[in-house]
């Protein structure tokens, strides 16, 4: 009768330190999961096709860079992930127009013959640092400004989108 006493309260006291514990310790690691990338399309049989892309999926793909300036970042910088190309025909998506949604649901067009002409990077990193979601990642459509100056006169800023979560093509 007496031990019980003294293990009731030493029981509830452990279990709170470890529920916050696990509160403290395990939500993180949670909240530093990037959101996946969802791809949509059909493929040339018109067979529908929905991919869940994590970031390391997308980094174990052939990367490119891109080192340029833009409006949201001091001086230049250098932007490394898949070319946007590439991804789409990896996975064997049939060409259409390419629509882009954020995580905060706004939403831009590019065409197919646009994404073969400027040839975009869906970057991964900026400056060889993963991109976290309050640093515009973790991915975002990059074009070279430097090198195609005029697609700033073009509207191409706004197909610029960051916090790209889900890419559907439809033909």
């Amino acid at each position: 009768m007496i031990l019980r006493k003294y293990i009731s309260p030493l029981s509830n006291t452990l279990l709170s330190g470890l529920l916050f514990a696990g509160v403290i310790f395990v939500f993180p690691v949670f909240a530093l999961t990037p959101p996946p990338l969802i791809l949509k399309g059909q493929s040339a049989e018109n067979a529908p096709i929905e991919i869940r892309l994590t970031r390391d999926d997308i980094a174990s793909l052939p990367q490119e860079s891109i080192t340029t300036s833009m409006p949201w970042i001091n001086g230049k910088a250098t932007f490394s992930g898949v070319n946007l190309q590439a991804l789409l025909d990896h996975y064997q998506l049939k060409p259409g127009t390419i629509h882009f949604t954020a995580l905060n649901k706004f939403t831009a067009e590019l065409n197919w013959q646009d994404m073969e002409t400027y040839q975009p990077v869906l970057a991964v990193r900026h400056n060889d640092e993963w991109m976290r979601v309050r640093d515009y990642g973790p991915f975002w459509l990059i074009f070279s400004l430097d090198t195609y100056p005029n697609l700033i006169d073009k509207g191409f800023l706004e197909k610029m989108v960051w916090q790209i979560n889900e890419i559907n093509v439809v033909p």
